[in-house]
């Protein structure tokens, strides 16, 4: 296809490439450094950083260490090393109450692609699911937790929002057809192709959030409208802290799509 081109539009304003570099670059020395507070070695090949040094890595460098500091750091290790962090995130959750049938709070990210198309993006988000690198390459906070529990679910985890700690979540894949009637009535009937889900806690029975991804081809790329939906009172800082969470994790998709 012809040279690539982009559009983020998150919460009615657009963000340039540069601005999604540079907060890339923000949250993995953020990751990092968080990290190293609970324990965990930061090094650059063989050779360890102390808090400090961190702060002198090169915006590829934070990336070639956050992945991999974050590759050794999976399943059960990642789970133990934010237990406390978990207990902060599982009761803030628990406090909001979500429910599709209450009042909501929506992250929006809207996305036009030229040069990429909507298959080859599709491929790069599946292979996030399957390959542990290019999901931990897709965005600075994303961690990496294959575990097996008594109901075969998969949990993933991240800080919601770049907002407090991370939260350990069961995500669904559900019929988009299945949603509840408020999210049902943001359907674009222009948007052909849907991805939808529920996050739930550890527990199975706590809601979350819901993810709801609408896309559609065009004659030279794709478009995207990205959205996930929240319990009411939720933090202002998630919901549009997500939104960015949402265009840097789908920026970065469609970088990867070409490598």
């Amino acid at each position: 296809m012809s040279e690539v081109k982009y559009k983020f539009t998150v919460d009615g304003e657009v963000w340039t490439k540069i601005q999604l570099e540079r907060l890339e670059y923000e949250r993995n020395l953020h990751t990092l450094h968080h990290l190293s507070r609970l324990g965990v070695e930061i090094k650059d090949g063989g050779r360890v950083l102390s808090d400090d040094e961190i702060d002198y890595l090169s915006m590829e460098k934070a990336w070639e260490v956050s992945i991999e500091t974050r590759l050794q750091y999976k399943g059960e290790k990642i789970i133990e090393l934010y237990k406390d962090g978990f207990k902060l995130s599982d009761a803030m959750w628990k406090r909001l109450g979500f429910s599709q049938d209450k009042p909501m709070k929506v992250s929006h990210c809207d996305m036009e692609v030229t040069g990429r198309s909507l298959q080859e993006f599709m491929g790069v988000m599946k292979a996030m699911q399957e390959d542990d690198r290019v999901g931990l390459a897709a965005h600075p906070e994303h961690f990496i937790c294959h575990v097996s529990f008594d109901d075969g679910e998969l949990l993933g985890i991240e800080p919601f929002g770049m907002y407090g700690t991370p939260t350990l979540v069961k995500v669904e894949v559900v019929d988009a057809a299945d949603l509840g009637a408020q999210i049902q009535a943001d359907k674009d009937p222009g948007f052909p192709m849907a991805m939808a889900g529920e996050a739930f806690l550890a527990d199975g029975v706590t809601a979350v959030n819901c993810p709801y991804h609408q896309f559609k081809p065009t004659a030279d790329g794709f478009e995207a409208k990205t959205a996930v939906y929240w319990p009411e009172h939720t933090p202002e800082e998630i919901v549009h802290g997500h939104s960015l969470h949402l265009a840097m994790e789908f920026f970065r998709g469609v970088e990867l799509t070409g490598k």
